[in-house]
């Protein structure tokens, strides 16, 4: 019946992800769950997603990924702010925390500091994934995205992990149309 372990795993994380994020929007303290304090998500994350990607690497045939490499292609520009800042900047845009996402690193070896997502409703079928990383100069945020499938719905989850519909050039449109221009550095 199922080909691969993922397309079993892939609608069952996805559910979980998304009864999860449910609960979050409902607390009172969701700020604190998805939002600029939830950097727990981010420590976890660089500890956990690495070991998953080797262990998947040893026990799954074909594509897995829970940690890999941008393309220069992804970077979409520098915000003259610190990450926190902009991580704030991405929620009042109506981003949230993005924590089932794989680790992304740049070619430069530098590892994200920050995983958001832009959703038109939680059961979007698309999202904007916008990743940060630590910018070239002190208090600069190197900013990345691309427009894929939502893993917190179960129905294109299998989709977003194995990269189906990845489009680079929609994220960047997306995400220049969510924030001001104002917040884009001088290139």
């Amino acid at each position: 019946m199922f080909e691969n372990p993922t397309q079993l795993a892939a609608p069952l994380v996805a559910t979980t992800g998304l009864l999860l994020t449910l609960w979050a929007l409902k607390q009172p303290r969701t700020r604190t769950l998805l939002g600029p304090a939830a950097d727990g998500w981010e420590y976890a994350r660089r500890l956990v997603l690495p070991l998953l990607n080797r262990l998947a690497g040893r026990h799954l045939e074909g594509r897995h990924y829970a940690s890999y490499e941008l393309t220069e292609q992804e970077i979409v520009g520098v915000i003259d702010a610190p990450v926190e800042e902009v991580e704030q900047i991405l929620w009042d845009a109506g981003a949230v925390r993005q924590p089932l996402a794989a680790l992304k690193t740049l070619p430069d070896g530098r590892v994200e500091r920050g995983s958001w997502a832009f959703r038109d409703s939680l059961l979007a079928s698309k999202q904007t994934h916008v990743v940060l990383f630590a910018g070239d100069a002190l208090g600069e945020t190197l900013v990345a995205a691309h427009r894929e499938a939502s893993p917190i719905n179960p129905l294109t989850a299998l989709d977003h992990y194995r990269g189906v519909g990845l489009d680079v050039d929609a994220g960047e449109r997306d995400l220049r149309r969510r924030l001001d221009e104002g917040v884009w550095a001088k290139e």
